[in-house]
């Protein structure tokens, strides 16, 4: 769903209810459309989220400290980079956007 811009009357009831901005995408983003203008999130719409979540965790816990090599548009060679040198590294090298 596209961003949604709040009306005033809107932002009065999210601050009055305790809802941030990001829980509305998120909402709209999981939840159900129970009518054209109406969204619900069910318990089975935030236990399907969930699993898919926890899935997504272990992924990364089991990939934690994979290097992945890219030159241009390929993927060279992938491998678990372990020990003190890949420690040492994840310090030197930080993330690059």
């Amino acid at each position: 769903m596209p961003d949604v811009r709040f009306t005033r009357h809107a932002e009065a009831r999210m601050r009055q209810r305790g809802f941030r901005n990001a829980d509305i995408g998120l909402v709209l983003s999981v939840a159900t459309r129970v009518a054209d203008d109406a969204f619900f999130l069910s318990d089975k719409d935030a236990a399907r989220e969930i699993e898919r979540r926890r899935r997504e965790i272990q992924q990364l816990e089991r990939l934690r400290g994979t290097k992945v090599i890219v030159e241009g548009e390929s993927l060279v060679t992938i491998y678990h980079n372990s020990g003190k040198a890949a420690s040492a590294q994840g310090r030197k090298h930080r993330r690059v956007s």
